[in-house]
């Protein structure tokens, strides 16, 4: 249990037992995780593509060898994420996310040294899938959801908005410092700020669940009798619980990482393409490239409270559906419109409306199986859900090289909008309960 030096009364919970927190703690762990994922996607992660150009330049390296190293950090990425997911389970956040930012702090400093494009390869594997998914990517979503049910929709909409956030604010940033100070250098300071900021205050902050310090999900208190003119409390929710062995046979686990697949594929061509299409087929300098980067970045962070929102009302598979089909739409107009007038309903699109696949992933996620067992399921299922990053980057860079941007976003826009269909299937399981003594089993909705 994650509670050495705390007292805990009521919802007053103290840090190291000198400051008392005098609101609900999940939103402190909120606040922590946004601040791992903004450290995990700028600096390294959302922001690698603006690295393509000036390090091609420097080594001379093409696009397609660069692109390896996502397909370097996927394979050890799918190595890694269901030992990450069962150390979250049984050891909680707070020692898995402070190795995430050490770890990525040292690759990061040793990319800064790379002289051969299999160094570029191995170094940003070991950053990106032994720093930062223990870090944000994989850790962050999932100890959020153990921390809130009723309102877990807002929690980890606030929680994921540290990717948008510190790609939108880091993009510029590391333009800069890749034209002051160079490529090497700009590596190197991301790194000392891991280690020296983000460390120690997941070190501090971080918990594992709400019950190890006395509480309960949301905030909620342990349920009493109504007083005579006390104003009604929030109803509870309650979920199920589902362990990996049951959740792999379900429908809709399988249905989930299909579409989740397709969309993600759809995904990769902005993500890491966006920068080099805007440089190398646009003419946009490294800097204006970044502005624009930085704008869709920011979409994604206002798209996080509009399907934050809309997840709490509205069916999950709904939500993903929606999302998947404007981030199809993305790519597809940036090349069937002429530029620059195709930014702006790209902006909207795939910024905007479509760029919070990370929140509903995880909402889907807990929504459907419960928090208890989420690392252990999610950290399974992320290999599966690696393989886009495993033969969608490769391939889309093949295409570029061979045939130009345009073919390579009109496919990613078609199984975006492929992912939509498919999710509209991915409808709630339905939990299986043996009575004692009853040997057939009863079927139920979980709560």
């Amino acid at each position: 249990m994650d509670t050495a030096g705390e007292k805990v009364v009521g919802r007053g919970t103290k840090i190291l037992g000198r400051w008392r927190v005098p609101f609900y703690y999940g939103w402190v762990i909120v606040g922590a995780v946004v601040l791992a994922e903004f450290a995990a996607a700028g600096m390294g992660g959302g922001t690698i593509s603006l690295y393509f150009k000036p390090i091609g330049e420097s080594q001379g390296w093409s696009l397609l060898s660069m692109v390896g190293a996502l397909t370097a950090q996927a394979i050890v990425g799918m190595a890694a994420a269901p030992l990450v997911g069962m150390a979250l389970d049984r050891f909680g956040a707070r020692p898995v996310m402070v190795w995430g930012a050490v770890a990525a702090g040292i690759g990061l400093m040793f990319l800064s040294q790379v002289q051969e494009v299999w160094h570029f390869w191995v170094m940003y594997a070991l950053v990106g899938a032994l720093g930062l998914s223990e870090l944000g990517h994989l850790s962050g979503p999932i100890v959020v959801s153990k921390w809130f049910i009723r309102l877990r929709g807002r929690a980890i909409a606030i929680a994921t908005a540290g990717t948008p956030l510190g790609a939108a604010v880091m993009s510029p940033l590391i333009g800069i410092m890749i034209a002051t100070i160079g490529w090497r250098q700009s590596f190197v300071v991301q790194g000392v700020l891991m280690i020296t900021a983000v460390a120690p205050v997941l070190l501090l902050l971080m918990r594992r669940t709400p019950e190890d310090v006395g509480l309960l999900p949301d905030g909620d208190r342990e349920e009493s009798p109504a007083q005579a003119g006390a104003p009604a409390a929030p109803q509870r929710r309650e979920e199920a619980t589902w362990t990996l062995k049951e959740a792999l046979r379900t429908r809709t686990l399988w249905v989930l990482i299909v579409a989740m697949d397709l969309a993600s594929l759809s995904a990769g061509a902005l993500i890491t393409f966006q920068a080099p299409f805007l440089t190398k087929e646009m003419g946009m300098s490294t800097q204006a490239a970044s502005i624009v980067f930085s704008l869709t970045w920011t979409g994604f962070l206002i798209s996080r409270a509009i399907w934050g929102y809309l997840v709490e009302h509205l069916p999950v598979h709904w939500c993903l559906a929606g999302a998947f089909v404007a981030r199809g739409l993305g790519p597809i107009v940036l090349v069937a419109l002429p530029f620059p007038f195709s930014l702006a309903p790209f902006l909207i699109l795939y910024g905007l409306f479509g760029g919070s696949f990370q929140l509903l992933q995880a909402v889907a996620f807990a929504n459907y199986f419960g928090r208890r067992f989420m690392g252990s399921i999610q950290g399974a299922m992320r290999p599966l859900l690696a393989i886009p990053g495993l033969v969608g980057s490769p391939l889309l860079a093949w295409l570029i090289d061979r045939s130009g941007y345009t073919p390579a976003f009109l496919l990613a826009g078609g199984l975006g909008l492929a992912a939509a269909v498919v999710a509209l299937f991915a409808t709630p399981p339905k939990q299986r309960l043996v009575p004692a003594g009853e040997g057939q089993a009863a079927e139920t909705k979980p709560a």
